[in-house]
């Protein structure tokens, strides 16, 4: 019996060490540990660029004038608005573009967007069209005869700001009566000076790096 003992412990030893030896991974867990363990060397740091096609510097571009999330849903709603003009071939190319300005309006924590139009389709000698839309692309107003930029003013009418547009070549003011903004410019009384410097210019895309979206 005695000679039976260092048999019996040996034996016990290896199966104590069996039982605590940790599994063999699996081929999917293994993936996934080297997946985690790997750096993420892959991070693309090219500085976004709106519009390739011009010779503006991909960071210089204003920030309210220039997110991808906002121009993909104007360029949704403008293809649907004109899905059967576009289908026709009626839109001509230099037409098929446009700018945006996102600027809170009412101060209720959305920006509103103003996009501006360009081209023989939507412009003419008194002016172009211009959209103004809320944060999700849903449309507020339709501007005519409407020069650019859009001025803001920081006085408010019916919980939105009075804007001021350029019609008929002269400088109109355009009140919100609750519902929308006029739509025709034109048709309102003339300013007697023109609005102050310091106010936010939206659309000023001869004066500020804008990017051309097209759609």
């Amino acid at each position: 019996m005695e000679k039976r003992f260092p048999l019996f412990f040996a034996l016990l030893s290896c199966c104590v060490f069996a039982c605590n030896s940790p599994e063999p991974a699996s081929s999917e867990t293994q993936q996934a540990v080297d997946t985690a363990s790997a750096s993420p060397d892959s991070t693309d740091t090219t500085p976004y660029d709106p519009d390739p096609t011009d010779s503006i510097a991909a960071g210089s571009y204003g920030i309210n004038s220039s997110s991808a999330q906002t121009a993909s849903l104007i360029r949704a709603s403008l293809q649907e608005e004109y899905r059967s003009d576009l289908e026709k071939n009626i839109i001509d190319s230099i037409s098929r573009k446009f700018i945006f300005f996102e600027y809170d309006l009412n101060d209720d924590g959305y920006k509103e967007i103003f996009v501006g139009l360009t081209g023989p389709y939507f412009c003419g000698s008194g002016g172009c069209t211009i959209y103004l839309l809320d944060h999700q692309s849903k449309l507020i107003n339709t501007f005519t005869v409407a020069g650019y930029p859009i001025v803001i003013d920081n006085n408010k009418t019916n919980g939105f700001k009075d804007l001021f547009i350029h019609s008929g070549n002269k400088d109109r003011i355009v009140k919100f009566d609750g519902k929308k903004y006029p739509s025709n410019p034109s048709m309102l009384p003339a300013l007697t000076m023109a609005p102050g410097d310091g106010l936010t210019r939206a659309l000023d895309w001869t004066h500020e790096p804008y990017p051309w979206f097209h759609f």
